[in-house]
């Protein structure tokens, strides 16, 4: 069986906790394998080369790609970094992976949407939602109409701050220009709902800042004080067109909720889905006739940590076409670029690219 060659650039936190067990699971299963890794902190790529047994290691990017052979780069680096890094891997000929968001402006979504045509390479981005089994799912009863004409959405994509989360990292650059929660966590919701409702059309924000300074409250840098530069509290409205809308917050503000992750509402029943994390997801239906809820079963995903980038492993061995596309990754950048716009100027605008 052909496998993937894959080389993984960037090994912070994501990379440990997702991309690389991921990655390790596919090699287990024949799809791929492992060729390098490549990370600016040479202690970071030797703690990574090391925990999943890679022996090409770097600490620069261009160095590993004139050496190394391989098919898929996948970017795993800090969300400033996302667009010259997957530049020059597709300039290398190389298909790309990128984390959220895959670029900061819609100008340098192009730009790589562009390069991947002209290098005749694919160009894919997270998140996954679209092809995780519950969102597919979900996907089906609304196409079929199984709650009738949808009204709107409610949809939570917000936590407290990743400076409360006990993971070995300095999260000051989550709170500088360039970052912030609508990139941070808000894409993830963005995700959910454009995959299940279509290409947003209009939208209308607001935004703010809370707290001037925080604090690490775990962590290897715990005490240590965080300049807050961007807002850290956005909540957005969204018009899908023909009266559907959706509710998404997208804040670091969020201890804790009892609410769903996720609502629809449609003219015949509402879709809920409740649960923390992927494995605990619990899909709901209320059907209006019937006046009561049941449970939805959906197929289990893969057993394999990093969804994304299996489904791109198997576009590429199957020579299949790409759900989570560039232009897919363009529209959300789209999104979260104006919605600060929006909220600033205090106006609803028009958005001009799709899915």
């Amino acid at each position: 069986m052909k496998k993937i060659r894959v080389a993984l650039v960037g090994c912070g936190t994501i990379a440990r906790v997702m991309h690389m067990p991921g990655l390790k699971t596919m090699s287990d299963l024949g799809k791929v394998e492992i060729v390098s890794i490549c990370d600016a902190v040479k202690d970071a790529v030797e703690a990574v080369g090391g925990a999943f047994d890679v022996a090409a290691r770097y600490v620069d990017l261009e160095t590993m790609l004139a050496r190394e052979d391989f098919d898929l780069l996948v970017n795993t680096t800090p969300i400033p970094n996302h667009f010259p890094i997957s530049l020059t891997g597709l300039r290398a000929g190389r298909h790309v992976y990128t984390q959220k968001p895959m670029a900061r402006t819609v100008d340098e979504a192009s730009t790589l949407i562009a390069e991947a045509k002209q290098q005749g390479v694919k160009l894919g981005c997270a998140p996954e939602h679209p092809v995780r089994p519950i969102t597919r799912t979900i996907q089906k009863l609304i196409a079929e109409g199984t709650i009738g004409k949808v009204a709107f959405a409610r949809v939570i994509s917000s936590h407290d701050g990743p400076e409360t989360h006990n993971v070995p990292r300095d999260s000051t650059w989550f709170y500088k220009p360039g970052s912030g929660p609508i990139f941070d966590m808000g894409v993830h919701g963005l995700s959910v709902i454009t995959s299940i409702l279509g290409p947003v059309k209009r939208l209308t924000c607001a935004s703010g800042r809370t707290r001037p300074v925080r604090y690490h409250t775990a962590g290897l840098f715990e005490g240590k004080p965080i300049d807050v530069e961007v807002d850290d509290n956005s909540l957005m409205l969204l018009d899908f067109g023909e009266a559907t809308f959706a509710f998404l917050d997208s804040t670091y503000c969020v201890p804790a909720t009892l609410s769903p992750r996720l609502e629809i509402h449609g003219s015949d029943g509402t879709i809920a889905v409740t649960g923390s994390g992927a494995q605990n997801e619990i899909l709901h239906l209320y059907r209006s006739k019937a006046k009561e809820w049941t449970t939805v079963d959906f197929p289990k995903a893969p057993a394999v940590r990093d969804l994304g980038v299996l489904h791109m492993v198997d576009c590429l061995l199957e020579d299949r076409d790409l759900i989570l596309t560039g232009e897919r990754g363009r529209h959300l950048v789209e999104i979260m670029t104006e919605a600060p716009r929006a909220a600033a100027e205090g106006r609803t605008l028009d958005l001009t690219t799709t899915i």
